[in-house]
């Protein structure tokens, strides 16, 4: 290329007849460091912003976990409560009883009926008959009269932990979501 084509190309690129390269190395220049000033800014203001940054991120978690537990499916906290008091009414005050009146008059029968079987066997064996089958039937009447004694204290065991572990767990959260709200004011 000579040097009358490289002056046009200059003069319709420009705009300016004869002008080269410095102009527009310039304006590199500029904006080169405008970037590096724009980079070192944010590398001085990023031990501020960040945790700044984190902190309301935590916070927006934080409400929106609170807004979400404050009904779950439906279900507000309240009356989960009330649910659970209820439950713990209802276990005390009519399962339990009702579990140990059936498990006083079951073990009273299955007491009668192990006394009936004992009396079998032991007819059985004066007159030299097999008593195997009998037998195996007075080990299950027997396990079932241990059972159905540990009915009660199974029932009163799951009141004592379950029942009373979900109400702490909802009286704590309940808590919890008025200690936020009272400090966020809202």
């Amino acid at each position: 290329m000579d040097m009358q084509t490289q002056s046009q190309l200059t003069q319709t690129v420009s705009g300016k007849p004869g002008a080269r390269g410095p102009r527009f190395a310039r304006r590199t220049l500029i904006a080169a460091a405008a970037t590096a000033g724009v980079c070192g800014a944010a590398v001085v203001a990023a031990p501020y912003i960040v945790p700044y940054a984190e902190e309301r991120l935590k916070e927006a978690a934080l409400a929106s976990a609170l807004g979400e537990l404050r009904q779950i499916e439906g279900i507000s906290l309240e009356a989960a409560l009330r649910a659970a008091e209820l439950t713990r009414a209802a276990v005390s005050l009519i399962v339990l009883p009702v579990a140990q009146l059936v498990a006083m008059l079951g073990s009273s029968a299955l007491n009668a009926l192990l006394v009936a079987l004992d009396a079998a066997h032991n007819a059985l064996s004066f007159i030299h008959v097999s008593t195997v089958p009998l037998d195996a039937l007075h080990t299950v009447v027997a396990s079932w009269q241990t059972g159905i004694t540990a009915l009660p204290i199974t029932l009163d065991a799951y009141l004592n932990t379950d029942i009373t572990s979900a109400e702490s767990y909802l009286r704590a959260l309940e808590r919890m979501m008025a200690q936020h709200t009272s400090n966020t004011g809202g």
